[in-house]
């Protein structure tokens, strides 16, 4: 794909986050819990009759070069303590031949139950979800090489104070390849700066048993949120390989809009 098609793109995605913030209604305070940035999930689950829209842009600047263009998701609030989430990627990878091909990630349908909501009085005891998702095939060339996989997530947070918090995630995940899961791990760290301005900080990691020998990718990233407005949050963020972070590293921006 030519650099001045990727300009119109971003272009038209940047008129589209234009128009979302002028379309906004500013009379009530919203729930307004994204799960992006960042690969850590948050126990907060959408409220009934409720819908999310989360996308961003991902720059892979390792070896290989790469473009999420975009990751999207939609949330919709199905009971008081249940959400359905439905998930898509895609990306431009360039290959050895320094040419460009889109290339689709499966479609991901999944569900995040609320568990409990914590305790007040003590804010050792975490608030807890679950959340299960199923990664499908969704073109001839993916159903060629992969099977419809689940993967299934405990979640965990804990207000530690008004402007820190912690969050951490458990899982396996299949990846319609291999017959054995990956273990998921993730520790977020995250700070209020401001009511407006906020950051994290956060390690996540996969550790795949392979028979002969167990590998670990361990990542780390870092980035910051802005609520430009109580239905809109923008975000930025940077993330790295910490075995190697000149063969993998990425950069990315988002924005999440609370519809209605």
């Amino acid at each position: 794909m030519k650099i001045i098609r990727l300009k119109y793109v971003l272009s038209l995605w940047l008129l589209l986050v234009a128009l979302l913030l002028s379309a906004q209604e500013t009379h009530d305070v919203l729930w307004m819990e994204p799960d992006r940035p960042g690969m850590a999930t948050g126990t907060g689950v959408m409220p009934f009759k409720k819908v999310m829209w989360e996308t961003g842009f991902e720059a892979g600047l390792g070896n290989e070069y790469s473009i999420l263009l975009p990751t999207t998701m939609f949330r919709f609030g199905i009971t008081s303590f249940a959400e359905l989430r439905v998930e898509y990627d895609g990306s431009l990878v360039r290959g050895d031949d320094k040419k460009w091909a889109y290339e689709v990630a499966p479609l991901v349908l999944g569900t995040k139950v609320r568990i409990f909501d914590g305790s007040e009085q003590y804010k050792w005891i975490p608030k807890v979800a679950l959340m299960a998702n199923l990664s499908i095939p969704c073109t001839r060339k993916l159903a060629e090489t992969n099977h419809v996989a689940p993967s299934l997530y405990a979640l965990f947070s804990n207000e530690v104070t008004s402007w820190f918090n912690i969050g951490y995630n458990v899982g396996v995940e299949w990846d319609g390849v291999q017959a054995k899961p990956a273990t998921f791990l993730a520790l977020c760290l995250g700070f209020n700066i401001t009511e407006q301005v906020g950051a994290f900080v956060e390690s996540y990691n996969y550790i795949t048993d392979y028979g002969k020998h167990t590998a670990a990718d361990c990542y780390l990233d870092a980035g910051f949120t802005y609520m430009v407005h109580e239905r809109v949050q923008l975000d930025i963020y940077a993330a790295i390989k910490a075995q190697n972070p000149a063969a993998e590293s990425h950069v990315g921006l988002g924005i999440a809009w609370l519809i209605n």
